[in-house]
């Protein structure tokens, strides 16, 4: 019984740790796009299609909201930016996806 809560324990440690670290990522290129980052738009386009990277920014949204808030409000209210840039999910897929996008 010990052998198997291990791997039980194994496998949901690292199912969580994948989770967290492609939220981040995929929420890291999602701000840079939503900034207007060329190479982040280049990539997200490069790894998702529309409906993939819909269904991977909707599973880490919360993720979306802390670099968010790291890398877009703490610089504009420490004075470091000059704008903000607005959260908005469907802006930023239509900067990506500008093409295929339709409302």
């Amino acid at each position: 019984m010990h052998d198997f809560t291990f791997w039980l324990y194994f496998v949901t440690l690292a199912i969580l740790l994948t989770y967290i670290v492609l939220g981040f990522l995929v929420a890291f290129e999602g701000v840079l796009a939503m900034s207007g980052s060329r190479f982040a738009i280049k990539w997200i386009r490069k790894q998702f299609s529309l409906e993939g990277f819909l269904w991977a920014s909707k599973i880490s949204y919360p993720f979306f909201i802390v670099v968010y808030f790291l890398f877009e409000q703490i610089p504009y209210f420490l004075g470091f930016e000059d704008d903000l840039t607005t959260f908005c999910m469907s802006d930023m897929m239509m900067k990506i996806y500008e093409d295929e996008y339709k409302l």
